[in-house]
This record gives C-alpha cells, sequence and structure tokens, in this order.
C-alpha cells in the first residue's frame, strides 16, 4: 500500500493519496512497494531501471526524460552481497517516489516527519535517505582499523595467533563500502550537475555537500585499504618466517642423523671379519664414533650460523 506525504512550513504530513493529488505537486512524496511501481506507472524507461533492482550492484541513476530515476543499493556489510538492502526512487516535476520493500525508508522519513530536520523539498527528502547510511560510517572505518592496528601489534611480538575471522569480516567490509562509495559517489555527481528538472540550485548544492563527504570517506577508506594490505603482507611474511624455521631445524636434524644412520646401517649389515665387529671395545668405539661426528656437525653448522634461529619478535621500525 503506498503512503503519500506532503511538505508543509518544512515539515512532512502525511496526508490520503487523494488530497495529496489536490496539494502542490512539487511538494509530494510517495512511497510504495517495487510491485506497485509496475501497476502505478507506465512509464518504460522507468520500470526498466526498476527491474534492475533486484540484481543491482552498485548505486546508480538514470535520467528519464525530465525526472531522475536510480536504484541505491545498501553495503552489505560482512554478509554476502547478495543479501544487501536496496531501494528505488523517481524524482519528478511532481514530487519524490521511493520503491521499498525492506522498510528502509520509513524510519528516515518517520525522523523527517517528526520534525527533527527541516525539509524544503522532496530533493532534500532523498538527500536524507542518502545521508543515513552513512552516518556510522566513520565509526565503522575506525573500529576496521582498530582491528588491523591489534593485529599489527600482535604480529610485530611475534604472535601468529590472531583473529582470522574478525580480519575476513573486516575484509568484506571495506570491499562492500568501496563499491558503494563508488557507486553512491557517480549517483551524487549525476544529481549535482545533470539535467533533472526537479531540482533548483539548492537541491543541486544539497547533492554536492553530500558527494563531498562521500568522497571524503572513500579517500579514508582507500588509505584503510593500503594499511589492510600492509598488515595481510605482515601476517603472510610471518607464516613464512615460521614456516622457514621450521624447516631450518627438520634440516639441521636430518643432516646430523645422515652420517649417524649411515654407520649403524654399515654396522648393521653383520659380514665375518668387519673391523671392530668381534672386539670387545668395538661398541664403545663405534658410540663415541658416532658422537664425535655429531658435535663436529655442530660445531660446523654453529660456525656457519646456521643454528642462529628467529626469536618470534620483529623490530619495530
Amino acid at each position: 500500500m503506498a503512503h503519500v506525504w506532503t511538505i508543509e512550513a518544512e515539515r512532512l504530513v502525511a496526508v490520503d493519496r487523494a488530497d495529496a493529488e489536490a496539494d502542490e505537486p512539487s511538494s509530494r512524496i510517495e512511497l510504495m512497494g517495487f510491485d506497485d511501481a509496475e501497476r502505478a506507472f507506465a512509464d518504460r524507461p522507468l520500470l526498466e531501471v526498476l527491474a534492475q533492482a533486484e540484481h543491482a550492484a552498485v548505486p546508480f541513476v538514470e535520467q528519464v526524460g525530465k525526472s531522475a530515476a536510480g536504484i541505491v543499493v545498501l553495503p552489505a556489510g560482512a554478509a554476502k552481497a547478495s543479501t544487501a538492502v536496496r531501494f528505488g526512487f523517481m524524482l519528478t516535476e511532481r514530487g519524490l517516489v521511493l520503491f521499498d520493500d525492506r522498510g528502509v525508508c520509513e524510519p528516515v522519513i518517520a525522523r523527517l516527519a517528526g520534525g527533527e530536520v527541516p525539509v524544503e523539498s522532496p530533493a532534500a527528502v532523498l538527500c536524507a535517505l542518502l545521508r543515513a547510511p552513512l552516518r556510522d560510517h566513520p565509526a565503522l572505518l575506525s573500529r576496521v582499523r582498530d582491528d588491523f592496528e591489534q593485529v599489527e601489534e600482535r604480529l610485530l611480538e611475534g604472535r601468529t595467533r590472531v583473529d582470522r575471522s574478525r580480519m575476513i569480516s573486516d575484509a568484506r567490509h571495506m570491499r562492500g563500502l568501496d563499491v558503494f562509495y563508488q557507486g553512491i559517489s557517480d549517483l551524487l555527481d549525476a544529481l549535482a550537475n545533470g539535467g533533472a528538472a526537479a531540482l533548483d540550485a539548492d537541491d543541486r548544492a544539497r547533492f554536492a555537500v553530500l558527494a563531498r563527504q562521500v568522497d571524503r570517506l572513500a579517500t579514508r577508506l582507500e588509505s584503510l585499504q593500503e594499511f589492510s594490505l600492509q598488515v595481510h603482507g605482515m601476517y603472510q611474511e610471518e607464516i613464512d618466517l615460521r614456516q622457514n624455521s621450521i624447516m631450518q631445524w627438520l634440516t639441521v636434524v636430518a643432516t646430523i642423523a645422515m652420517p649417524l644412520t649411515f654407520i649403524t646401517s654399515w654396522y648393521g649389515m653383520n659380514f665375518r671379519n668387519m673391523a671392530l665387529i668381534n672386539a670387545e671395545w668395538g661398541y664403545p668405539v663405534a658410540a663415541a664414533l658416532c658422537l664425535l661426528v655429531a658435535l663436529g656437525e655442530i660445531a660446523v653448522f654453529h660456525r656457519r650460523g646456521w643454528l642462529k634461529f628467529r626469536d618470534g619478535k620483529r623490530r619495530r621500525r
């Protein structure tokens, strides 16, 4: 069922659909579902835009005559991209029509109807809807940076046990935000600089201000992505160093055991007239020979620095 509001004294006021037809055409805001749009509008270009809502991956807007129609795809966060929430809009000379099946628009409209924020035009309502998802993004980006800084601290201390699930969750957040910022930035630029007849100079300036805010968030996200790549590189380097250390130990042990294995296997053949095989002091001599060989190898390895393993801690740069 469609809901209709008009703008009175910079405030949204709910009205009956029939009464809204007689009000100022440019002050009308209407909310309906995507299915209702197919029955309420016969404009083919608009329907083609709305048909892309189910599979849209990024926000976008298209000029339909003197109107602007588009789809807003909110980032899915740590969830799969297929779970992203979407709503559509059409900004015309008659006002703003919103298409929403997930209840995204209603809280924002309720806040505007409560008089918390002045509403000057239908474009201001759309701007408020586009600004609402961005309110928590500075805090979200700060939390993601804190997560990666904690991982960096653990890696600098030589600890490789980090919260991989949180790293993956943060990486999904950043991928979703990257796509969202690119799409919403293009959408806002199109509204601020496009040819929609429903927008006056104040409305265009409003979208331009919001576009600059998105650009600042995108710049911060880009810096955070570079930092995350650095942390992931440090983590992979730490894993490689740990594996190299294990392989080094195994190599040293195998090298020390190789001549000892040769000696024991040689005397395990038990042929007649083998040296020391019948002597009473043969076993002590063979044991001493094995010990000398092992000590000699250890001395050689120590002189060459092959027994110096990493201490598990990094030096801070």
